[in-house]
């Protein structure tokens, strides 16, 4: 399956899993932005079930933009949502980005993956052979079976918090990571956070005052 936007702005190609957009690295990004979204919504009409890829083609993105784009997207499409090859553009102004988060009231299964740049909350579990992969950091409110990369920028303060991580389980933060093997800690009040520091991995057991 194949669809092109009329100006050729954007290729849509899919498969058995997901949908591959690739977004003309020429267009502008007000234009190719709004094709894209309208068209990811009649893509995702079509097959509601599949993820959708954006392939930015190493655009040059601004943070802002990039987190509207991904806003907007997740209106039309839901969470199963990646966005790829880019490159952050360095702002004049130093803001910070600002502080929101992608909150996610349910457990993630296998098959999905989670692209963000924002913090991410999953108030459920991140189960076996499913991913999650965010600029900043991550916090799950149950166990984490599957794969999450925090910090994926290199955000020096990036953590990765849950109530309880299964064997198997893989972490990583900016360059540091790690396959855990922990078990659960058979107690109430307890929470683990992972940390990097010098490009090792550390996980920390804490409980709750």
């Amino acid at each position: 399956m194949a669809a092109t936007s009329p100006t050729n702005i954007v290729v849509f190609k899919g498969n058995q899993t997901e949908i591959l957009a690739l977004v003309n690295p020429k267009a502008t990004w007000k234009e190719a932005s709004h094709v894209l979204v309208v068209q990811a919504a009649a893509q995702h009409q079509i097959l509601p079930q599949l993820k959708l890829k954006v392939d930015l083609q190493n655009r040059a993105c601004g943070l802002k933009t990039l987190t509207k784009l991904e806003k907007d997207l997740r209106k039309v499409v839901g969470d199963n949502l990646g966005i790829t090859n880019y490159r952050i553009r360095e702002s004049k102004k130093s803001t910070p980005p600002p502080e929101t988060a992608l909150i996610i009231t349910r457990d993630l299964i296998r098959g999905e993956v989670i692209q963000t740049t924002k913090d991410v909350v999953v108030v459920g579990s991140v189960l076996e052979g499913s991913r999650v992969e965010t600029m900043r950091s991550c916090f799950v409110f149950g166990a984490i079976r599957g794969t999450i990369l925090a910090g994926t920028m290199g955000t020096p303060d990036a953590i990765i918090t849950c109530l309880e991580v299964a064997g198997g389980a893989s972490l990583s933060i900016g360059k540091a990571s790690a396959v855990l093997h922990l078990a659960p800690a058979g107690m109430r009040g307890h929470y683990y956070v992972a940390s990097a520091a010098q490009g090792r991995l550390n996980v920390e057991t804490r409980f709750l005052e």
